[in-house]
Formats: C-alpha cells, structure tokens, sequence
C-alpha cells in the first residue's frame, strides 16, 4: 500500500496539553501533551525532531488501547515506526509525551490509509500544575511500589500516561493539560528543576517552552479549564527544610502562590481550583499551607477547596507508581464529582 504523509496542522489530528505551533511542526512542550487522530490501514509511523536537554528521553503512543514506549535518545531527527502490520480497519492512536526532559516536535504522520475525524473530546475541562509526582517520574518502576526510587533511574520509568491526572481524564472523562515538571518549587532558587540555577513556577506557569536550556515561548492560556489543580509544595522545603517556620517567608510563600492563582484563574474567571499535594511524603505544614490558602481565596464561596488524599503525605519515600498513582485519581475523581454541577458548564 501506497504511504500517506499527514502534516500535523490537519484538522483531521487534535491536541491536548500545551503545544507550539510553528514551521509546518508540532512541538508538544509539556508532559502528556499528545496528538489525537484515528485512521485507516495497517501502520502508523511520525517523523519530526527531539531537542534533547535530560539524560534519555522516550516518546510514547496508545494505539487501539495499546501501549508503546520508543527510545528517542538525543537531539536531532527522529523517524520511527510506531506500529505496523495492524489489522486492516479504523485504529484509534495517541502519541504523547512521556517524560520531562525534552522538546519533541511532529512534521509528519505517515500511514497506508486514510484519516478519519479525531476522537471527540470530553466535555469537561482541567488543567493540573503539578510537579514530577503529577508528571509521573519512575510511575513504571512497579517492584518499587512503596519503596525510595530505583538507583538506575534515567527515564526509562516516567509516563505520564500512568500519572494520575493522566488517569483521571480517562475516570472521568475529562480533556486534562498536564502543566508539571518534576523538581518545580513556586519560587526560582528554590526546589530541583534546572539546578543549580532552578527555576519555579513563577517562571514556568505561562510558558510554553519553558526551559531555559531552550529559548523559552509564551503560552496563550487558549484552554480554558473548568477546574484548575494546584498540585506544587513538595519540592519546596529545598535548600531550607524548615523555611516555613519562618513568619516572613510563610507570608511570602503563600502570597506567591495565590498571586499565580490568581494569573491563571484571570484567563478562566469561572473555574474552580482545587489544591492537593500527593501521597508522597512531606511534611504536614506543606498541607496546612494549602489550606489557609484557600480559606484566603474564600473557601467554597470562592470556589476554592483543598483535598487531601487518604494517605496525602504518608504513602511512600519514592515516586508513587502505577497502582498509587491510580489510587490518587480514584479519589480525586470522586471528590471532584462532588463539585457543583454548575463548575462543569
């Protein structure tokens, strides 16, 4: 059969998560970020480009319910083949980004048969600010479910397909962008991301590229959630474990994090936020800080909750892995169907 070369601007290809648009490409910038499409035929294949600035880096793809995790190593042309020999019929297919790390663009879709329409998207909308935990860093490691990280992590674990805002778009159903990046603290100099010179979501949260290893782009803010999750306070107790035991900084801190709150939320004035650390150990005023934040956005009034999971805080030293990962979105799905319906139209 004769190939079919689709560049990404198709209509008949949808998005979800941050992306850029530019130069006939598709860069998709943040974890879990993807392309939709169905098609005919027997194969699906991509070529485009990675720009490469973490240890090793995978791309991923969901075909016909079917996982798939491709080594795309480091920055340069990338043409892979992501299934072949599939049966001779209409296939559903996501490709998207796995892990933190990396830039990769799409410039073609290549298949033997036609495109259909792309799958239609849920109704309801939310985005997740989050860090490696909401990124889903080492989620695959599952020998290690309750345990501290394996020593030879390079990426080969990360997917953020298992992560729980990944799953939760599928409980429920919702369209949910995955805006999270492991390491992140709300304040530069603080936290992992991009040692020794780290960057915070202040720096992070409107941008699409936003890695300074990279020239970084502006994003647009053009989805507009229902729902916005604040998941960042994990990574915040570095370099000073004890900084919110400080009456300035706790000040500080918190008036930071409604400040980015409140930028988000002018670009959906109606959505609800929602704030929850996750069940990897922290200490308990990370959680207690949550909550004055938002009884200082008003509460329920303010549409404004903070969630605690059943074993926020006390479940694990390492990553939480596949089966605590879905365990979170259990929970979370089920308190955000107790939201107002009215959050949801």
């Amino acid at each position: 059969m004769t190939d079919i070369i689709t560049k990404p601007y198709d209509q008949r290809i949808s998005y979800t998560g941050r992306i850029e648009r530019e130069n006939g490409g598709v860069t998709l910038c943040w974890c879990g970020s993807r392309a939709e499409l169905r098609f005919f035929g027997t194969k699906l294949a991509i070529k485009g480009y990675n720009d490469n600035f973490g240890p090793e880096t995978y791309i991923g793809a969901v075909i016909d319910g079917k996982e798939y995790s491709y080594k795309i190593g480091g920055t340069g042309e990338v043409s892979l083949v992501l299934a072949e020999n599939l049966e001779e019929k209409l296939h559903t297919a996501f490709v998207y980004k796995r892990m933190e790390g990396h830039f990769f663009t799409v410039n073609e879709f290549i298949t033997d048969g036609e495109l259909s329409s792309p799958p239609e998207k849920p109704h309801k909308r939310i985005e997740v600010y989050g860090d490696s935990v909401s990124a889903g860093s080492v989620v695959d490691a599952t020998d290690f479910v309750g345990k501290s990280d394996p020593e030879e992590n390079r990426g080969q674990w990360d997917n953020a397909w298992h992560a729980y805002p990944q799953i939760l778009s599928r409980i429920l159903p919702a369209e949910v962008y995955d805006t999270s990046q492991g390491g992140i603290a709300i304040f530069d100099r603080t936290g992992y991301f991009e040692m020794p010179d780290t960057r915070g979501v202040e720096s992070c949260y409107d941008k699409a590229r936003y890695s300074a290893y990279r020239k970084m782009t502006d994003w647009d803010f053009s989805f507009k959630p229902h729902c916005i999750i604040m998941a960042v306070g994990q990574n915040d107790a570095y370099p000073d474990p004890d900084c919110l035991k400080n009456p300035e900084y706790y000040e500080k801190w918190v008036g930071k994090y409604i400040e980015i709150i409140k930028s988000i939320r002018a670009h959906s004035p109606n959505a609800a936020v929602v704030l929850a650390l996750t069940v990897l150990m922290h200490g308990e005023e990370w959680d207690s800080a949550l909550g004055d934040i938002a009884a200082r956005l008003g509460g329920e009034s303010g549409r404004v909750w903070h969630f605690r999971y059943s074993r926020c805080g006390k479940a694990t030293p390492g990553h939480p892995r596949y089966p605590e990962q879905a365990e979170m979105a259990v929970e979370l799905a089920e308190f955000l169907n107790t939201l107002p319906e009215e959050i949801w139209k």
